[in-house]
């Protein structure tokens, strides 16, 4: 198997290129012009603007699959966070312009790596594939109006697409929520977290490369892109993925219930990162034939674990 990845080089891309060459698949990361710099033959030379990539003509032969996983994801307060035309060119209108080339080259399948917060930022209920969508910010809106661009262009073709909705991925070079945790985790304090918050779904880096790996293989339709949900079991609150953290550190949880009460919790926990989220991956389970962890404080105390400083001396 031949497989084209963009954002090779990002959190994902990294993990996913190893994983596929353990596996005896050869991966060729497609980069956006000078990024290619070093002339390696698993790097293609791309344009510098992806959305220009109909006219490229550097498009290798015998593809049996497109992985999308480059995008603009700022952090809030970053440079670009919110800017709306933005972040629709990079996310939308590249990944038209790349699924068209991929139907066009009549690619088998392409795989889009979108993001679990199609669904908006909190959930009160167990949020599936039926659910509503209410992407509750710019980064979410254009992952979205990436899906209908990329099902609009494989429509009638002969490529498979699939559309991934990741919740937040933790792992080795990550950032997010568990990253903060994980840095405030390594303290010696106790932390007083317990009652902040609301359990959310989580899913490991490792995790979501299997499921990746799974759709390459996956019984899929040509000409449609479903849309499935990626997370680990066991959603858990902030003070949770502390305890687990700690807990592959060989460390006690060190958890303090939250000092202000029960008033500062319902608050902390009525939006953003610390509002309920929790998802059922059964459906990515059953369609590509794909195991979510079963516990996702094992596989934080594992990520702990490995990651744990090396002692000075």
């Amino acid at each position: 198997m031949r497989v084209l990845i963009t954002g090779a080089s990002g959190f994902v891309g990294r993990h996913l290129r190893a994983a596929l060459a353990r596996h005896g698949v050869e991966t060729l990361a497609l980069a956006r012009g000078i990024e290619a710099a070093g002339g390696s033959p698993s790097v293609l030379v791309g344009p510098a603007d992806l959305t220009d990539i109909g006219s490229w003509n550097g498009w290798p032969e015998a593809i049996d699959a497109v992985v999308h996983l480059a995008a603009l994801n700022p952090s809030r307060g970053e440079a670009g966070w919110g800017d709306e035309a933005a972040l629709m060119r990079a996310n939308a209108e590249v990944t038209a312009a790349l699924a068209s080339r991929a139907a066009r080259e009549t690619v088998p399948r392409l795989i889009f790596l979108s993001t679990a917060k199609v669904h908006g930022a909190s959930a009160p209920g167990l949020v599936t594939e039926a659910g509503a969508l209410a992407p509750p910010d710019a980064y979410a809106r254009s992952k979205l109006s990436a899906e209908a661009r990329l099902r609009e262009a494989v429509a009638g073709s002969g490529t498979a697409g699939l559309i991934l909705r990741p919740v937040p991925v933790f792992g080795a070079g990550g950032r997010g929520l568990v990253s903060t945790l994980r840095r405030l985790a390594r303290l010696p304090a106790p932390l007083p977290l317990k009652g902040m918050g609301s359990p959310r779904s989580l899913v490991s880096v490792e995790s979501l490369v299997a499921a990746i790996e799974a759709g390459l293989a996956a019984p899929l339709q040509a000409g449609e892109a479903p849309a499935l949900l990626v997370a680990d079991e066991g959603p858990l609150d902030p003070a949770g993925i502390v305890a687990a953290l700690r807990s592959g550190l060989g460390r006690r949880p060190g958890v303090l219930p939250l000092p202000l009460g029960r008033l500062a919790a319902r608050a902390a926990g009525a939006g953003g990162v610390l509002a309920p989220f929790v998802v059922d991956p059964a459906e990515a389970a059953r369609r590509l034939d794909w195991a979510p962890r079963a516990s996702t404080a094992t596989a934080l105390a594992e990520f702990a674990a490995r990651e744990k400083p090396t002692p000075k001396g």
